[in-house]
C-alpha cells in the first residue's frame, strides 16, 4: 500500500505579517527600550568604579560588586530574548574552581564577563534603531490610512507629500477624494511594518545571542 503524499498548506504571507510573532516583537523591543537603558548605566557604572577602585583595596570587592551587577543585567537581557526564542539564551560562563582568589581570576579572565560589558554598551543604540525603525513604519501607515481624517488641520487645509510646499507638487492631499488612495497605501505599509519589526527584532535578538550566548570557543 502507497502511502499518500498529503500536501502542506502554503503559508498566507498576510496572515503570517499579523501572527504572534509581530506582537512578541514589538514587545521585545518595547521593553529592550527600557533594559537597554539600564544596561547603559551597568556600562557606565562598572567602568567608573573599576577606574576609580581597582588601584585601592577595597577596590577588589567593589569592582566584584560591579561585575555582579554586570551579570545580572546580562541575565535580564538573555530572560528577554525567551519573549522571542521561547526560551532564555543559554548561560556562557565557563565553571570556575580552586581558591576565593582563582576563582576571581578565573572569573575576571573569561572572555563571556567583557562581552556583557560589550553588549551593556552597544544593547541601546542597537534596540534604538530597531524599535525606531518600526515605529517609523507604523506611524507612516497609520498616518496614511488616517490621512483623511486629519488633512484639514494642516495650513492651508493642505499636506504636500514627497516635495516641497509648493504649487508644483503633484502629491497634494487637500480633499476627501485626494486622500482615499492613501488609505491603500497605508494598509500595505501595514503589512511591511509587520514585517519589518519581526526583522528589526530578530536582529537585536541575534546581537543577544553573539554576545551573550554560549560559542565554541569556551567563553
Amino acid at each position: 500500500m502507497t502511502a499518500t503524499a498529503v500536501a502542506r498548506p502554503v503559508p498566507n504571507p498576510i496572515a503570517r505579517a499579523f501572527d504572534g510573532e509581530t506582537a512578541r516583537s514589538a514587545g521585545y523591543l518595547a521593553v529592550g527600550f527600557l533594559t537597554g537603558i539600564l544596561g547603559l548605566i551597568t556600562f557606565i557604572l562598572v567602568v567608573t568604579f573599576g577606574a576609580t577602585f581597582s588601584a585601592l583595596v577595597v577596590g577588589v570587592p567593589v569592582l566584584l560588586a560591579a561585575f555582579a551587577v554586570s551579570r545580572g543585567m546580562a541575565e535580564v537581557e538573555r530572560r528577554r530574548a525567551s519573549i522571542l526564542l521561547g526560551a532564555p539564551v543559554a548561560l556562557p560562563y565557563p565553571v570556575v574552581s580552586g581558591t576565593l582568589l582563582q576563582r576571581i581570576r578565573q572569573w575576571l579572565a573569561a572572555p563571556s564577563t567583557w562581552r556583557d560589558l560589550l553588549h551593556h554598551l552597544f544593547v541601546f543604540p542597537v534596540t534604538l534603531t530597531a524599535a525606531a525603525v518600526s515605529l517609523a513604519f507604523w506611524a507612516a501607515s497609520l498616518g496614511s490610512m488616517t490621512l483623511w481624517t486629519w488633512y484639514w488641520a494642516m495650513p492651508d487645509d493642505k499636506i504636500y507629500l514627497f516635495g516641497v510646499w509648493d504649487g508644483s507638487n503633484p502629491f497634494v492631499v487637500d480633499s476627501f477624494a485626494s486622500a482615499m488612495p492613501w488609505v491603500g497605501v497605508g494598509l500595505v505599509l501595514l503589512w511591511v511594518s509587520a514585517w519589518v519589526t519581526k526583522g528589526m527584532a530578530r536582529m537585536s535578538v541575534r546581537y543577544t545571542q553573539f554576545l551573550l550566548g554560549p560559542s565554541q570557543s569556551g567563553r
